[in-house]
């Protein structure tokens, strides 16, 4: 039998208060897997470690509920099913390129697998407003205590998280659009969706011109520590 949308709420708060807990736990092993990928890259790159951030959250009940709503309320065994930005991260890098080097290493990580067919590159296409990014759905492995008769045994569980690739002028791009988004006037959303647009255009554009020095000025390091190899 069909449950309605007032018992369908009610089962995803007690998953909620259930397994809240146990949600932070796994976020904080995704954002330990993804601090170490991040190393790796600005090691390889010959970067500063600041040069790649990582942020990451589990997501708020009431978000959690108006994600659901949003979706028309559909069955669900458990909501995290449906839902794959119940835990999500966020990669951010001062240059571009270095999206693409974090997404190679997500690609080939011993502890996250990416799901076929879930990267969404938003630098190739961006969206309408603009916005630019890549997105990746990852299942994460971890310890799980299960209750079977009268023990508690550890199995291995398995979440899928979101995990979205910006760069710095994408993230800022980001972060100052979704501030603004709900306090633009409907009469205003067209003007608004055309500056919003043309902004992300141009900061894509600095995007290039920073990896255009990045590159220059490793080169210059090639060559500083070339030199100095053959001198000694």
């Amino acid at each position: 039998m069909a449950q309605t949308p007032e018992e369908l709420s009610q089962r995803a708060v007690r998953f909620y208060h259930r397994y809240g807990e146990e949600l932070d736990s796994i976020r904080q092993l995704l954002h330990i897997q993804l601090e170490k990928l991040a190393l790796a890259c600005t090691l390889e790159n010959h970067l500063p470690r600041k040069a790649i951030k990582v942020v990451s959250r589990t997501k708020e009940l009431k978000d959690f509920l108006l994600k659901l709503e949003k979706k028309g309320w559909p069955e669900f065994y458990l909501p995290s099913e449906i839902i794959h930005d119940l835990i999500g991260a966020r990669i951010i890098c001062w240059f571009q390129d270095d999206c693409y080097d974090m997404l190679n290493l997500l690609k080939h990580s011993k502890r996250l697998t990416l799901l076929a067919d879930s990267i969404e590159d938003y630098n190739k296409n961006p969206k309408d407003s603009g916005y630019r990014a890549i997105h990746v759905l990852s299942d994460i492995s971890y310890d799980q205590i299960v209750h079977k008769g009268n023990k508690h045994q550890i199995i291995t569980g398995k979440m899928t998280c979101e995990i979205q690739i910006r760069s710095l002028f994408q993230d800022a791009w980001g972060e100052l659009t979704h501030q603004m988004h709900y306090k633009i006037a409907e009469q205003k959303r067209s003007q608004y969706n055309e500056l919003v647009s043309s902004l992300a255009d141009r900061l894509c554009t600095e995007d290039k011109e920073a990896v255009a020095i990045r590159k220059l000025l490793q080169k210059e390091k090639e060559k500083i520590q070339g030199s100095g190899f053959k001198d000694r």
